[in-house]
């Protein structure tokens, strides 16, 4: 009986790490440092961008492997990092407001980042900016209340991205906020004038918190530990 208690504890951590397995990556967005996990699917950037929508349209991501739609903020850009589980590819995304946000906006900047990524998808096609092109690029963008904007640059080295915007002008935009599969997402204040994000696979040996981030099993993995114990207890009481 100890032996099969332990194994369903075994297979109940089992299930909260792979719940939550992601690359790590070290984000320093102008001087602030932090870990963020990445979103990780069989699917691209782009894909995950619009879940189950037009190529032009709102954005519509869900967590991976749900059908949860991620919650959208007003006012901000929501920028998130994505891998392609079939080839690893890294995408980087920024989507701008929520559907029926707080009347619409615009969102202009000079872009550069590094090579030999391109971008890949901006949300309305008519709009400003060179798909499967690369860096540096002006890109202008314009939405209603209905709607969100964005774009998606993928096919970076996870040892080697950084992302300038400069001259960036956002209308009514008050923050930036980098989402995360774990649901703790991290805020920051809009710049008014520039971007500077680089971004880097994280290293245990020299990052102080070893490059973990604790993350919330999903309360079906809890809810089923909990019958797995409760099952466990009354086999041993009555039997």
């Amino acid at each position: 009986m100890k032996n099969i208690t332990k194994g369903f504890i075994a297979l109940f951590f089992l299930s909260i790490s792979s719940s939550s397995i992601a690359t790590i990556l070290d984000i320093d967005f102008n001087g602030n440092q932090f870990l963020l996990a990445t979103f990780e699917s069989a699917e691209t950037g782009s894909d995950f961008y619009r879940y189950g929508s037009p190529s032009g349209s709102s954005a519509n991501p869900v967590y991976p492997g749900t059908a949860d739609l991620i919650p959208l903020f007003s006012d901000a850009a929501q920028i998130y990092t994505h891998i392609n589980t079939l080839n690893n590819k890294l995408s980087f995304g920024i989507i701008l407001e929520k559907p029926n946000g707080s009347g619409g906006g615009s969102f202009s900047a000079d872009l550069d980042w590094s090579g030999p990524a391109v971008l890949s998808f901006v949300d309305d096609p008519l709009e400003s900016g060179t798909i499967n092109a690369g860096g540096p690029q002006s890109i202008s963008l314009n939405w209603i209340d209905c709607c969100t904007d964005g774009f998606v640059i993928s096919g970076f080295d996870p040892n080697d991205l950084f992302i300038d915007l400069t001259k960036v002008l956002g209308s009514d935009l008050t923050d930036v906020i980098f989402l995360s599969p774990d649901r703790n997402n991290t805020n920051f204040s809009f710049p008014q004038d520039e971007f500077n994000i680089s971004i880097a696979n994280c290293v245990p040996a020299t990052d102080p918190n070893a490059c973990v981030i604790i993350t919330t099993p999903e309360p079906s993995i809890v809810f089923l530990f909990a019958i797995s114990c409760f099952s466990l207890y009354s086999s041993r009481r009555f039997s």
